[in-house]
């Protein structure tokens, strides 16, 4: 079973080990349990819906694979017989998250962790590395030894392939409407708001700003958070310098046809680091975000790209090009022991076959 709480269908890591799956002859057989959480009333009625029908087929699953924080797996008695794997979403320890976030108004407390416990009954997990994975045993409280490092992470398989890359690039530059001869500025901000239910995003870049420094010879295809609701409004002054792109399911695919990635706390910038193109941060309220969620390491020295809290200073610097890509290959090289494009053949073979046997 691969199951998500925070999307209404699944992706990433989740949606490449279906596709695996079903490529195998014969096809494994696959249930997909997703659905994300909503407020009020309803949502807790829904929510209390899909943790029976979590409850159902976790009884019947030889194998569970997740990708966030689950909660129906943290609070039902888990059969003997069953392994479960945790892929997480990110690729690496940049902001912080479960246990880690205690002292944090983002996140569990205390109150919760003392009624259920969180980010248990995990046989695997999955992570990019093992400078990330100590990291993430503090967030899990989960044993290192539990940390898979040598198998690459499913979703970053998108990034290579010569073929495939061409057949999406010419998709996406289609169902955009991306002209040669400009540049590609992919904005993705992360979500702000102490809970998921409540994300919402960053207004402070000015986008009409953006244009008028770098409009003449590059666009901005901007890919908000998935938890934030609701279409971004392009204002008319920017309309043909920005791209709405944050209906498209997949960011790695966007990055194939983006130059430079524009962001501020998202862990996006591991997977575009193995493309070993510039990176930008764009960070105005970079200490308050500090209280609200924290970091596994130094922002402002640890990200693999300049940080800057006005938007002429970062349209000024991406003008005039003068990009440290050594920078990018470090945090590359630092951040992943093997990414290849085969990561989701081997999880499936090291991790999801053995445990459906028997």
């Amino acid at each position: 079973m691969l199951a998500t709480s925070h999307a209404p269908r699944i992706g990433g890591n989740l949606a490449f080990i279906r596709d695996e799956l079903t490529r195998r002859q014969p096809p494994v057989p696959v249930r997909v349990l997703a659905y994300a959480a909503r407020p009020g009333k309803k949502g807790l009625v829904l929510g209390f819906l899909h943790a029976a029908r979590a409850a159902i087929h976790m009884a019947t699953a030889r194998v569970l694979v997740v990708d966030d924080y689950f909660f129906p797996l943290y609070v039902i008695g888990r059969r003997r017989g069953l392994r479960v794997i945790q892929t997480w979403h990110a690729s690496g320890a940049f902001k912080k998250i479960g246990y880690s976030v205690l002292d944090k108004t983002f996140g569990a407390d205390e109150e919760l962790i003392g009624k259920v416990p969180i980010h248990s009954n995990y046989d695997y997990c999955l992570m990019a590395s093992r400078s990330a994975a100590r990291h993430y045993a503090e967030a899990f409280r989960q044993p290192l030894e539990r940390f898979v490092t040598d198998l690459g992470i499913p979703r970053t398989d998108v990034l290579f392939g010569d073929e495939r890359i061409a057949a999406l690039r010419e998709q996406l530059r289609t169902r955009y409407d991306l002209p040669p001869g400009k540049k590609v500025i992919l904005y993705a901000p992360t979500f702000r708001g102490d809970t998921v239910l409540r994300a919402r995003s960053p207004q402070d870049l000015d986008l009409r700003l953006m244009r008028e420094i770098l409009g003449e010879d590059h666009l901005l295809l901007l890919k908000l958070h998935p938890f934030v609701r609701g279409r971004h409004l392009i204002a008319p002054a920017v309309e043909g310098f920005v791209r709405d792109a944050s209906d498209h399911p997949d960011i790695n695919e966007l990055m194939h046809v983006s130059d430079i990635l524009l962001t501020d706390y998202s862990s996006a910038i591991y997977e575009f680091s193995l493309l070993v193109k510039p990176m930008v941060f764009f960070a105005p309220d970079h200490e308050d975000y500090e209280g609200e969620r924290g970091f596994y390491f130094d922002f402002r020295t640890g990200v693999p790209g300049p940080v800057f809290e006005t938007t002429e200073e970062v349209a000024r610097y991406i003008r005039a090009g003068e990009f440290d890509l050594e920078r990018v290959r470090r945090f590359r090289d630092e951040s992943f022991e093997i990414a290849d494009g085969h990561a989701t053949a081997r999880v499936v073979d090291e991790l999801i076959l053995p445990g459906l046997e028997g």
